[in-house]
């Protein structure tokens, strides 16, 4: 008897130990309150691109050989510049996790510009650490115990995308939905992020754009709706919807640029910029993008095929105001784009990868009562639509810059004349998770012709390679040449009205991502 009490004594001591355990290892570690993620990011850039204008010498946006001035020249450029990135965190205990602080800035510069009396991005010389610096997010997000849904109040991410930026990457919205096509910016405004059921997720946003005059009906705005979903583990489909109401009248905006379909701003960043006839360019304008997009074992969860597409279009009415508003034409473009990858190796750097891109244009603009081509955030802000799922360098924007981001064709869009593109990359894991390299190929055709040149806007090769210094410290060497086509034949296809030499750029990176 007392044998088996002190067996029973053993296990009840035992097991009370092991649940003991288990409750030490099963607690989660304290969240912090207060949080810090870096970027550091410095390039040095070697080319024969330069603007051509004094004036533009900092920060530089938009399409290549437009109204930034930008175009190849004889010599050969060579600058260092440099960003850093600090974002901040706050969630208080007393709080229980209900609201959340975030804040992003970012500090941008060429080495050496300028010191007194700079714009934006500049501030790189002797004594002028007091100038470079902007704010991208200063929001508070709002999430109840328990709650499968958020709302966040504030300067925060605009993407085309359901997915909510706080806790989502930005790789992700580069290689989903719309892939930063259209949205790809930051605004003021409310948004909330829903997890609609376990497979389904859901987005509703509304972003006050511009507010010119506040006692005047003069505004632009932005309501958004997204849903995505999983039908099965390896397949998901979504759709939007967005409208803008845009009541600016050509008003306000960006400096001496503006701001709208009609403003000196649409032709700086490549984008469609209407002209109606006369002297009067105010309007107003109904604007709708009705889109859907799909996607196949994204992020190679389960095996070695990755594909995904989207389909949007355009849908409005615009309407010039004068003495009286009178209809200037219907709004209807289409774009669409899909790719496919495949992962031939053990990691996913080992892939070989292929895009395509078509977006509808228009020769006539609104002089035949019908525009045709694609509308995006680049005719409210620069820039605010930033394809570069495609990996190009210089065809298409590359994401890799800090104060110089332009490309042959910067807005999907390419100037209201469509465009027809297609990317293929091959990258390779050299040593595995360590040292990568990557050799790529874009091309594309305009949809629309000038006078005096063809389609063929050019062809681009580029190489990279990437190396690990330690983990989340990387130092990248990229390379890149456009051929560029007879499309530059035509006189109107470039700002100076004369054929520009064949663009390159070769430049080094260190980034650290910091936490």
């Amino acid at each position: 008897m007392k044998l088996i009490l002190a067996i029973h004594i053993i296990l009840f001591l035992f097991i009370g130990n092991l649940f003991a355990q288990d409750d030490l290892r099963l607690k989660d570690p304290a969240q912090k309150e207060f949080q810090f993620i870096g970027y550091s990011f410095t390039r040095g850039t070697s080319s024969n691109v330069t603007p051509t204008n004094d004036i533009l010498q900092g920060q530089v946006i938009g399409r290549l050989f437009g109204p930034n001035s930008t175009n190849t020249v004889p010599q050969t450029s060579a600058y260092g510049e440099q960003r850093f990135v600090p974002f901040f965190i706050y969630r208080p205990s007393i709080l229980d996790g209900f609201a959340t602080f975030r804040a992003l800035f970012k500090i941008d510069y060429t080495w050496g510009d300028q010191a007194y009396g700079v714009g934006n991005n500049r501030g790189g010389a002797i004594n002028a650490g007091q100038v470079n610096m902007q704010t991208l997010l200063a929001n508070v997000e709002i999430r109840p115990e328990d709650s499968d849904w958020n709302v966040v109040v504030g300067m925060q991410r605009l993407f085309d995308n359901v997915r909510d930026p706080n806790v989502n990457t930005l790789q992700t919205a580069q290689t989903s939905a719309y892939k930063l096509s259209f949205w790809g910016t930051q605004a003021v405004g409310i948004s909330s992020f829903a997890d609609l059921s376990s497979v389904t997720k859901g987005r509703f946003s509304y972003f006050q754009l511009w507010e010119n005059e506040i006692s005047k009906n003069d505004d632009v705005a932005l309501w958004m709706l997204d849903v995505d979903s999983r039908i099965s583990p390896l397949f998901e489909v979504g759709g939007s919807l967005w409208y803008v109401w845009d009541k600016g009248k050509n008003a306000g905006g960006i400096s001496v640029l503006g701001q709208g379909l009609a403003s000196a701003l649409a032709d700086y960043n490549g984008a469609t910029r209407l002209k109606f006839s006369g002297t009067n360019q105010k309007y107003e304008a109904n604007i709708a993008w009705i889109g859907g997009h799909a996607a196949y074992n994204r992020d190679f969860l389960a095996g070695r095929i990755w594909a995904d597409a989207f389909l949007i279009a355009n849908v409005g009415i615009i309407d010039t105001v004068g003495v009286e508003t009178s209809k200037a034409a219907n709004l209807l473009g289409v774009a669409a784009n899909a790719s496919i990858n495949y992962k031939y190796g053990m990691t996913a750097s080992d892939k070989i990868t292929f895009e395509a891109l078509y977006t509808s244009g228009d020769e006539n603009g609104v002089s035949d009562g019908t525009v045709n081509s694609v509308i995006t955030g680049n005719v409210y802000g620069s820039p605010v639509g930033i394809y570069s799922a495609h990996r190009a360098l210089l065809l298409f924007p590359d994401a890799q810059v800090v104060n110089r981001y332009y490309s042959v064709v910067q807005d999907i869009s390419n100037m209201g004349y469509g465009v027809t593109a297609a990317f293929l990359n091959l990258y390779k894991d050299i040593i595995p998770n360590k040292f990568s390299g990557k050799i790529g190929f874009a091309s594309a055709l305009s949809n629309v012709k000038l006078a005096g040149g063809g389609s063929y806007m050019g062809t681009e090769v580029n190489v990279e390679f990437k190396y690990n210094l330690k983990v989340f410290l990387t130092l990248g060497v990229s390379a890149g040449y456009v051929a560029l086509g007879d499309f530059f034949d035509a006189p109107s296809s470039t700002y100076s009205n004369t054929r520009p030499k064949d663009p390159w750029v070769f430049f080094t990176t260190l980034s650290w991502l910091m936490f």
